[in-house]
């Protein structure tokens, strides 16, 4: 059975801004203007791109905070 995933507003703060730091360089270096379409220049979904960014910032994988997503 499947551990139930951390909600991004439950890990500690310096965790969440380690993430989100993460999130803005992946962002900026590919000059992506949202999480989606970095997804897209990823060929991946946007759930998919989130656990790396948690990887990379060697943090559990958790919840995508809906500020990341946004609404087109």
């Amino acid at each position: 059975m499947a551990a139930a995933m951390i909600k991004f507003e439950e890990l500690p703060a310096n965790a969440r801004a380690l993430i989100l730091a993460k999130l803005a360089v992946a962002l900026q270096a590919q000059n992506s203007a949202s999480i989606r379409d970095l997804a897209q220049t990823h060929r991946t979904d946007v759930m998919s791109l989130w656990r790396s960014i948690c990887r990379t910032a060697k943090q559990p994988v958790c919840s995508i905070p809906l500020e990341a997503i946004g609404s087109d």
